[in-house]
């Protein structure tokens, strides 16, 4: 979550009338992630979430939107988008679409031990499970081929080692398809700042807007690659929880087992392409929240030797 688009006051109140709630109170901006512009809107009955969408159409934002509908009637503790009065879901402000979703109370968890992460492995899979009745189809955008499109943008910028880091890991990619393995809807971006905890206790999964279809085991994978990282390395003991969880609720098959390391590398070379992209393509805003890439440089490297 992040602010890039300021709300006038006077705004906001017209933009809610056209829902059925209480007077507003309060609104603020959140200041983590950032793709979208997000506010925390308090009326006197209620909180909600605002997100103001600031690259996607309306028409891209359907699957989003109707998927955590879905999953919030299928009981996975996650955001439920509000319908207008006139039962729509997606309105406009500022001239671009926005969605309110209800409130999460809860926080991110600041110290992840195995048992979080086997709690997230839990509600990782009760996630695929739960989407298997969703029929809609949205194909996953960060593919290979984007990684190829992305590493050619931005290598002017890059260093001769970085560049034959990433030369290498996109060959090996190429060669050591996932391809055929059990593919489902997948979250995509399952951090740490997307998971609400209270009581030591999960309360809600949020920001569904990279979700798609792809293989599980990539999901694990850039899920475990935020959970059980530590210092630029790699907790196995944290993993394993993490897939013990998983497997409480859907089994792995040998073949997802087999290949769970070229996941792990998959994922990350997703994310350290997209960090530096984000980094050398910054766009200003209100509060912003760029990410280091060197995160991923150092838990790509990490992978490949422990291949």
């Amino acid at each position: 979550m992040a602010v890039y688009t300021s709300v006038e006051r006077e705004d906001l109140v017209n933009y809610l009338k056209q829902y059925d709630l209480s007077d507003l109170i309060d609104y603020k901006g959140i200041s983590s992630g950032v793709t979208n512009s997000n506010y925390l809107v308090v009326t006197k009955d209620d909180n909600y979430i605002l997100t103001i969408f600031e690259h996607a159409h309306q028409n891209e934002l359907n699957f989003y939107v109707d998927l955590m509908a879905h999953l919030s009637h299928e009981g996975i503790a996650c955001p439920c988008p509000v319908a207008m009065m006139d039962q729509k879901l997606i309105g406009e402000l500022n001239r671009k679409p926005s969605l309110l979703v209800s409130f999460i109370k809860g926080q991110e968890i600041q110290d992840v031990d195995s048992n979080a992460c086997f709690e997230i492995g839990v509600a990782l899979a009760k996630i695929h499970m739960a989407s298997k009745t969703f029929l809609d189809y949205q194909k996953n955008p960060r593919s290979l081929m984007w990684m190829n499109k992305t590493f050619s943008n931005i290598i002017k910028h890059l260093t001769q080692d970085e560049r034959n880091l990433i030369k290498t890991e996109l060959n090996f990619l190429e060669e050591n398809s996932l391809e055929g393995l059990p593919s489902g809807i997948i979250h995509a971006d399952l951090f740490r700042d997307n998971v609400l905890f209270k009581d030591n206790q999960i309360a809600g999964i949020i920001d569904f807007y990279y979700a798609c279809h792809d293989i599980f085991i990539l999901d694990i994978a850039i899920t475990a690659n935020d959970w059980c990282c530590h210092q630029n390395s790699f907790d196995h003991e944290k993993f394993l929880s993490l897939i013990d969880g998983y497997e409480s609720i859907r089994e792995l098959e040998p073949t997802e087992c087999e290949h769970l390391n070229c996941a792990l590398r998959f994922a990350a070379m997703r994310f350290f392409l997209s960090r530096l992209f984000d980094f050398y393509n910054a766009k200003e805003g209100e509060l912003t929240n760029i990410k280091p890439p060197d995160v991923f440089k150092q838990l790509l490297i990490y992978h490949q030797a422990s291949q």
